[in-house]
């Protein structure tokens, strides 16, 4: 089986969509994943414009069709939060042994419900769905540690060559940037880094 470690943000929609290969391929025990959080706008970078010109070219011309032929539902959405707390809670709902339940949940709430994911109602609720302590994802998601966390895993990331998201790196030192890549492992064709 291969080991790949899979590089994912709540608030991209490549991310989401890529997901639902790479656990469908993990279900079938096709590969083992490592998930690992990769912020794809740290402070002190700017986030993206809502209702901006770059959101609505991508989605009009990529985003919308690629959901629609995988079958996914998909919104642009109301807003483009900053993921640092989203994603240290996605860490400790990892070591909870719920990070799968919690992130569809925070996806959902985010792609198709137009909610604000990065409040402290949006990850306690999140929390709630995927099962876990609510009051442990908020103390998760403001953690310094897991927030270092995060930032150590960026700094991995990227002296591998990572820069974005959705991205898998095999265990043999190979990366892929966008969607596709686990298929086109699975499938023996070359990987496809960003340069």
């Amino acid at each position: 089986m291969r080991k790949i470690r899979f590089y994912y943000d709540i608030v991209c929609p490549y991310s989401y969509m890529e997901s639902r290969a790479v656990e469908a391929a993990e279900d079938a025990g096709r590969v083992q994943v490592e998930w690992l959080p990769f912020e794809l706008r740290p402070a002190p970078r700017t986030l993206l414009e809502a209702r901006g010109d770059h959101l609505r070219v991508d989605w009009t011309q990529h985003v919308y069709r690629r959901a629609l032929s995988l079958g996914i539902e998909i919104h642009l959405p109301r807003y483009q939060p900053r993921s640092t707390l989203i994603l240290a809670a996605c860490l400790w709902a990892g070591d909870e042994g719920r990070l799968r339940p919690f992130k569809h949940a925070l996806y959902e709430a985010f792609f198709c419900a137009g909610e604000d994911i990065a409040t402290d109602a949006e990850i306690r609720r999140a929390a709630e769905r995927a099962e876990l302590d609510p009051d442990g994802a908020i103390a998760a998601a403001y953690s310094p540690e897991r927030i270092e966390q995060i930032s150590a895993v960026r700094r991995e990331a990227e002296a591998n060559g990572v820069r974005g998201v959705p991205s898998l790196l095999t265990d043999d030192g190979e990366s892929h940037w966008g969607m596709g890549g686990l298929e086109r492992l699975l499938t023996g064709e070359l990987l496809v880094p960003r340069t």
